[in-house]
Protein backbone atom coordinates (compact mmCIF):
# COMPACT_ATOMS: atom_id res chain seq x y z
CA UNK A 1 0.00 0.00 0.00
CA UNK A 2 1.28 3.45 -0.82
CA UNK A 3 1.52 4.61 2.73
CA UNK A 4 4.32 1.85 3.38
CA UNK A 5 6.33 3.65 0.75
CA UNK A 6 6.80 2.13 -2.91
CA UNK A 7 9.03 1.45 -5.31
CA UNK A 8 7.92 3.69 -7.40
CA UNK A 9 8.01 7.26 -4.94
CA UNK A 10 11.08 7.57 -2.74
CA UNK A 11 9.89 8.26 1.00
CA UNK A 12 11.22 12.08 1.76
CA UNK A 13 8.93 12.97 3.67
CA UNK A 14 9.75 13.92 7.70
CA UNK A 15 8.09 15.40 10.04
CA UNK A 16 10.18 18.91 9.75
CA UNK A 17 8.95 18.53 6.11
CA UNK A 18 5.72 18.67 7.36
CA UNK A 19 5.78 22.09 9.51
CA UNK A 20 7.95 23.24 6.18
CA UNK A 21 4.12 22.52 4.51
CA UNK A 22 2.06 23.85 6.68
CA UNK A 23 3.92 27.24 7.01
CA UNK A 24 3.45 27.46 2.79
CA UNK A 25 0.27 26.66 3.25
CA UNK A 26 -1.01 29.06 5.89
CA UNK A 27 2.13 30.66 7.96
CA UNK A 28 -0.17 32.82 9.85
CA UNK A 29 -2.78 30.16 10.38
CA UNK A 30 0.36 28.09 11.84
CA UNK A 31 1.43 30.43 13.92
CA UNK A 32 -1.55 31.34 15.33
CA UNK A 33 -0.74 28.48 17.48
CA UNK A 34 1.49 30.22 19.80
CA UNK A 35 0.19 33.65 19.17
CA UNK A 36 -3.15 33.93 18.25
CA UNK A 37 -3.52 37.83 17.41
CA UNK A 38 -1.30 37.40 14.79
CA UNK A 39 -4.65 36.18 12.43
CA UNK A 40 -5.13 39.95 12.67
CA UNK A 41 -1.66 41.07 12.37
CA UNK A 42 -1.25 43.64 9.65
CA UNK A 43 2.13 41.88 8.05
CA UNK A 44 3.07 38.02 8.40
CA UNK A 45 6.02 37.20 6.22
CA UNK A 46 7.63 34.08 6.54
CA UNK A 47 11.05 33.83 6.43
CA UNK A 48 13.02 31.09 4.97
CA UNK A 49 16.68 31.84 4.68
CA UNK A 50 19.44 29.87 5.84
CA UNK A 51 21.17 30.67 8.77
CA UNK A 52 24.68 31.39 8.63
CA UNK A 53 25.81 29.60 11.54
CA UNK A 54 27.87 26.74 11.63
CA UNK A 55 25.67 23.28 13.23
CA UNK A 56 22.72 25.24 13.45
CA UNK A 57 19.71 24.13 11.50
CA UNK A 58 17.33 26.53 9.70
CA UNK A 59 14.64 27.60 12.85
CA UNK A 60 11.58 25.48 12.16
CA UNK A 61 9.30 28.96 11.62
CA UNK A 62 10.54 32.16 11.86
CA UNK A 63 8.40 35.22 10.46
CA UNK A 64 8.49 38.87 10.30
CA UNK A 65 5.79 40.12 12.11
CA UNK A 66 3.52 43.75 12.32
CA UNK A 67 1.21 43.22 14.81
CA UNK A 68 -0.80 46.55 15.93
CA UNK A 69 2.00 48.83 14.40
CA UNK A 70 4.92 46.68 16.80
CA UNK A 71 7.20 45.18 14.07
CA UNK A 72 9.23 41.69 15.19
CA UNK A 73 10.58 38.20 14.96
CA UNK A 74 8.23 35.56 15.50
CA UNK A 75 10.50 32.56 15.92
CA UNK A 76 8.98 28.92 16.77
CA UNK A 77 10.64 25.61 17.29
CA UNK A 78 8.44 22.18 16.94
CA UNK A 79 10.01 19.84 19.77
CA UNK A 80 8.49 16.31 19.21
CA UNK A 81 11.21 14.72 21.41
CA UNK A 82 11.51 16.54 24.43
CA UNK A 83 14.34 15.59 26.24
CA UNK A 84 15.53 18.33 28.57
CA UNK A 85 14.92 21.97 30.02
CA UNK A 86 19.02 22.48 29.57
CA UNK A 87 19.27 21.35 26.34
CA UNK A 88 16.05 23.36 25.05
CA UNK A 89 17.29 26.15 26.88
CA UNK A 90 20.72 26.37 24.84
CA UNK A 91 19.38 25.63 21.67
CA UNK A 92 16.70 29.10 22.02
CA UNK A 93 18.80 31.21 23.45
CA UNK A 94 21.53 30.49 20.56
CA UNK A 95 19.08 31.09 17.92
CA UNK A 96 18.16 34.00 19.97
CA UNK A 97 21.87 35.40 20.12
CA UNK A 98 21.78 34.55 16.13
CA UNK A 99 18.63 36.39 15.40
CA UNK A 100 19.28 38.87 17.32
CA UNK A 101 22.80 39.47 16.21
CA UNK A 102 21.58 39.78 12.81
CA UNK A 103 17.76 40.71 11.99
CA UNK A 104 17.74 43.94 14.12
CA UNK A 105 14.14 43.69 15.50
CA UNK A 106 12.76 42.25 18.79
CA UNK A 107 11.92 38.57 18.91
CA UNK A 108 9.51 36.67 20.36
CA UNK A 109 10.24 32.98 20.92
CA UNK A 110 7.83 29.64 21.45
CA UNK A 111 8.10 26.30 21.87
CA UNK A 112 5.85 23.65 20.27
CA UNK A 113 5.97 20.39 22.34
CA UNK A 114 3.90 17.76 20.61
CA UNK A 115 4.09 14.22 22.40
CA UNK A 116 4.20 14.51 26.54
CA UNK A 117 7.25 14.23 27.98
CA UNK A 118 8.47 12.33 31.26
CA UNK A 119 9.73 15.33 32.09
CA UNK A 120 6.52 17.33 33.12
CA UNK A 121 8.40 20.53 34.72
CA UNK A 122 9.00 22.18 31.40
CA UNK A 123 11.10 25.87 31.56
CA UNK A 124 10.12 28.50 29.99
CA UNK A 125 13.13 30.54 29.86
CA UNK A 126 16.68 30.48 32.30
CA UNK A 127 18.21 33.18 34.65
CA UNK A 128 21.67 33.39 34.80
CA UNK A 129 23.49 35.00 37.96
CA UNK A 130 26.89 35.88 38.84
CA UNK A 131 27.65 37.42 42.15
CA UNK A 132 23.97 37.41 43.59
CA UNK A 133 23.22 39.64 40.16
CA UNK A 134 21.00 38.73 37.43
CA UNK A 135 23.71 38.76 34.01
CA UNK A 136 20.80 37.32 31.80
CA UNK A 137 17.10 36.34 31.45
CA UNK A 138 15.74 34.75 28.82
CA UNK A 139 12.37 33.97 28.00
CA UNK A 140 9.94 31.93 25.46
CA UNK A 141 6.48 30.84 25.29
CA UNK A 142 5.52 27.03 25.69
CA UNK A 143 2.78 25.28 23.80
CA UNK A 144 2.19 21.68 25.36
CA UNK A 145 0.73 20.45 22.36
CA UNK A 146 -0.78 17.15 23.78
CA UNK A 147 -2.54 19.21 26.63
CA UNK A 148 -4.85 21.02 24.08
CA UNK A 149 -8.61 19.69 23.04
CA UNK A 150 -8.61 18.97 19.42
CA UNK A 151 -12.27 20.34 19.04
CA UNK A 152 -11.44 23.69 20.41
CA UNK A 153 -9.00 23.84 17.40
CA UNK A 154 -12.24 23.13 15.37
CA UNK A 155 -13.99 25.97 16.78
CA UNK A 156 -11.46 28.62 15.59
CA UNK A 157 -11.61 27.29 11.92
CA UNK A 158 -7.98 27.18 10.96
CA UNK A 159 -7.28 24.82 8.82
CA UNK A 160 -3.45 24.81 9.24
CA UNK A 161 -3.74 23.34 12.42
CA UNK A 162 -5.85 20.53 11.56
CA UNK A 163 -3.30 17.98 11.18
CA UNK A 164 -1.87 18.52 14.53
CA UNK A 165 -5.19 17.76 15.95
CA UNK A 166 -3.40 14.24 16.34
CA UNK A 167 -1.05 15.18 19.01
CA UNK A 168 -4.09 16.95 20.85
CA UNK A 169 -5.89 15.28 23.58
CA UNK A 170 -8.81 13.06 22.67
CA UNK A 171 -10.57 12.05 26.17
CA UNK A 172 -11.96 8.48 25.71
CA UNK A 173 -11.45 8.17 22.29
CA UNK A 174 -9.05 5.13 21.27
CA UNK A 175 -6.11 5.88 19.49
CA UNK A 176 -8.06 4.55 15.89
CA UNK A 177 -11.10 6.21 16.75
CA UNK A 178 -9.29 9.35 17.44
CA UNK A 179 -7.20 9.11 14.19
CA UNK A 180 -10.27 8.41 12.02
CA UNK A 181 -12.25 11.43 12.96
CA UNK A 182 -8.72 13.64 12.32
CA UNK A 183 -8.85 11.79 8.88
CA UNK A 184 -12.56 12.64 8.36
CA UNK A 185 -11.95 16.52 9.64
CA UNK A 186 -8.71 16.89 6.86
CA UNK A 187 -10.93 15.01 3.92
CA UNK A 188 -13.72 17.12 4.83
CA UNK A 189 -11.59 20.25 3.79
CA UNK A 190 -11.32 19.42 0.16
CA UNK A 191 -7.40 20.06 0.10
CA UNK A 192 -6.16 16.45 -0.10
CA UNK A 193 -2.74 18.14 1.09
CA UNK A 194 -4.40 18.23 4.38
CA UNK A 195 -5.03 14.56 4.40
CA UNK A 196 -1.82 13.89 3.83
CA UNK A 197 -0.56 15.95 5.85
CA UNK A 198 -2.63 14.70 8.81
CA UNK A 199 -1.56 11.12 7.78
CA UNK A 200 1.89 11.92 8.39
CA UNK A 201 1.26 13.31 11.94
CA UNK A 202 -0.52 10.35 12.36
CA UNK A 203 2.43 8.14 11.35
CA UNK A 204 4.60 10.40 13.86
CA UNK A 205 2.44 10.03 16.65
CA UNK A 206 1.26 6.30 16.67
CA UNK A 207 3.28 4.82 14.16
CA UNK A 208 2.51 2.99 10.54
CA UNK A 209 0.45 -0.35 11.53
CA UNK A 210 -2.25 1.60 13.19
CA UNK A 211 -2.60 3.63 9.89
CA UNK A 212 -3.07 0.79 7.10
CA UNK A 213 -6.21 0.26 8.34
CA UNK A 214 -7.85 2.77 8.27
CA UNK A 215 -6.41 5.58 5.68
CA UNK A 216 -8.60 6.00 2.25
CA UNK A 217 -5.67 5.26 -0.10
CA UNK A 218 -7.28 7.76 -3.08
CA UNK A 219 -7.39 10.62 -0.61
CA UNK A 220 -3.76 9.87 0.53
CA UNK A 221 -2.48 9.69 -3.51
CA UNK A 222 -3.95 12.04 -4.84
CA UNK A 223 -2.46 14.89 -2.76
CA UNK A 224 0.50 16.36 -4.88
CA UNK A 225 2.45 16.27 -1.70
CA UNK A 226 2.53 12.31 -2.24
CA UNK A 227 2.72 12.36 -6.50
CA UNK A 228 5.29 15.00 -6.53
CA UNK A 229 7.72 14.16 -3.03
CA UNK A 230 9.29 17.91 -3.68
CA UNK A 231 5.90 19.62 -4.08
CA UNK A 232 6.95 21.63 -1.08
CA UNK A 233 9.91 22.77 -3.17
CA UNK A 234 7.83 24.03 -5.54
CA UNK A 235 5.03 25.89 -3.60
CA UNK A 236 7.86 27.02 -1.29
CA UNK A 237 9.01 28.78 -4.91
CA UNK A 238 5.75 30.39 -6.21
CA UNK A 239 5.40 31.73 -2.82
CA UNK A 240 8.66 33.14 -2.75
CA UNK A 241 8.15 34.63 -5.90
CA UNK A 242 5.08 36.28 -4.99
CA UNK A 243 6.83 37.96 -1.99
CA UNK A 244 9.91 38.85 -4.56
CA UNK A 245 7.63 40.18 -7.16
CA UNK A 246 6.31 42.54 -4.11
CA UNK A 247 9.39 43.52 -2.93
CA UNK A 248 10.72 44.70 -6.15
CA UNK A 249 7.48 47.01 -6.74
CA UNK A 250 7.99 48.25 -2.99
CA UNK A 251 11.68 48.96 -3.83
CA UNK A 252 10.81 50.99 -7.18
CA UNK A 253 8.38 53.35 -5.15
CA UNK A 254 10.83 53.57 -2.27
CA UNK A 255 13.46 55.08 -4.89
CA UNK A 256 10.40 57.23 -6.57
CA UNK A 257 9.86 59.03 -3.92
CA UNK A 258 13.22 59.54 -2.96
CA UNK A 259 13.68 61.02 -6.06
CA UNK A 260 11.11 63.39 -5.63
CA UNK A 261 12.09 64.42 -2.32
CA UNK A 262 15.98 64.97 -3.04
CA UNK A 263 16.26 64.54 -6.73
CA UNK A 264 18.51 62.27 -8.53
CA UNK A 265 19.58 59.32 -6.24
CA UNK A 266 23.53 58.55 -6.41
CA UNK A 267 24.53 55.13 -8.04
CA UNK A 268 25.75 54.19 -4.22
CA UNK A 269 22.36 54.85 -2.69
CA UNK A 270 20.23 53.46 -5.54
CA UNK A 271 22.06 49.87 -4.88
CA UNK A 272 22.12 49.92 -1.07
CA UNK A 273 17.98 50.87 -1.71
CA UNK A 274 17.72 47.48 -4.29
CA UNK A 275 19.53 45.20 -1.77
CA UNK A 276 17.37 46.02 1.04
CA UNK A 277 15.19 44.36 3.26
CA UNK A 278 11.66 44.31 3.29
CA UNK A 279 12.04 45.61 7.13
CA UNK A 280 14.44 48.70 5.73
CA UNK A 281 11.95 49.42 2.89
CA UNK A 282 9.40 49.67 5.15
CA UNK A 283 11.18 52.19 7.98
CA UNK A 284 12.15 54.35 5.03
CA UNK A 285 8.99 54.45 3.52
CA UNK A 286 7.77 55.80 6.81
CA UNK A 287 10.56 58.19 8.00
CA UNK A 288 10.33 59.49 4.18
CA UNK A 289 8.98 62.77 5.03
CA UNK A 290 11.18 63.28 8.52
CA UNK A 291 14.66 63.07 6.75
CA UNK A 292 16.92 65.99 6.56
CA UNK A 293 19.33 64.41 3.77
CA UNK A 294 20.47 61.10 1.87
CA UNK A 295 22.42 60.54 5.07
CA UNK A 296 19.24 59.66 6.98
CA UNK A 297 18.60 57.26 4.63
CA UNK A 298 21.20 55.77 4.76
CA UNK A 299 21.32 55.28 8.59
CA UNK A 300 17.96 53.23 7.49
CA UNK A 301 19.84 50.37 5.92
CA UNK A 302 22.54 49.95 8.46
Amino acid sequence: MPLMGSEDRPRFHTYDETIKNLQVKDGRGLASLVLPDIIEAEEVMVDRQELAMASMERPDYLARVKLRGERFLLHVEFETNFRSNREMQRRMLRYYAHLYWNKDLPILQAVVILKEPRHRKISQGMVSVVLGQDVLRHQYRVVRLYALDKYDVLSRGIVALYPLRVFMRHAQETPVEHLKECLEVAEATADTDYYFLTVECGRKRFGTEILEKIVKEAMYVASALYKHPYEAGRLKGKVEGKLEGKLEGKTELVLKQLAKRFGCLPPEISQRIGEATPYQLDRIAEDMFDFRDLDDVLRCLL
